[in-house]
């Protein structure tokens, strides 16, 4: 690859809206195998996991990445971090949050753009932090927060809607 600029940036329409809708994850699969179009969407996937929805309330669940440069090593890399907030605490919220804490996970956002983006697809992504609170005040969470954590040599690529389509979801 070059390392030469090649475009810019065009300045989008003021339609876009922040947040995520859904997370799906699943196990990390070493079989799985994604191929991808010339804007490098992913558009094809074959042995993926079984991925498990994890639904978010409007303007709770977050998905950010974060480039670390290194000019005097001539290194980047991206951290992926999902944070999800669930509500109500229960036995079978604790038993998925033990599973989440001991598997290398895949994690597909769901944006409110409609936008599906890969997060850990080469390295995996593992829960790195998690807070279960009964609250304090009636108007305080009871319930679990968690985050994720993936490290990529690039930012999330975007999955097309028809490749995820093909995808086991449960």
């Amino acid at each position: 690859m070059s390392c030469i600029l090649a475009n810019g940036i065009a300045l989008g329409c003021k339609d876009s809206l922040g947040g995520i809708k859904e997370v799906y994850i699943g196990s990390t699969n070493a079989t799985t195998v994604f191929t991808y179009d010339a804007d490098d969407v992913i558009t094809g996937a074959t042995a993926a996991p079984n991925f498990f929805t994890f639904e978010q309330r409007n303007e709770q669940g977050e998905f950010v990445q974060t480039g670390q440069h290194s000019v005097e090593n001539g290194t980047n890399f991206w951290e992926q971090s999902v944070s999800l907030i669930f509500t109500k605490n229960d036995a079978e919220d604790r038993n998925t949050l033990m599973l989440l804490a001991q598997s290398t996970l895949m994690i597909i956002v769901l944006d409110q753009n409609g936008k599906y983006w890969v997060v850990g697809e080469s390295n995996g992504a593992d829960l790195t932090a998690s807070t279960q609170s009964a609250g304090k005040a009636y108007g305080d969470l009871n319930g679990t927060t968690v985050s994720f954590m993936g490290k990529e040599s690039g930012p999330a690529r975007e999955m097309d809607a028809a490749t995820f389509a093909t995808l086991t979801v449960a």
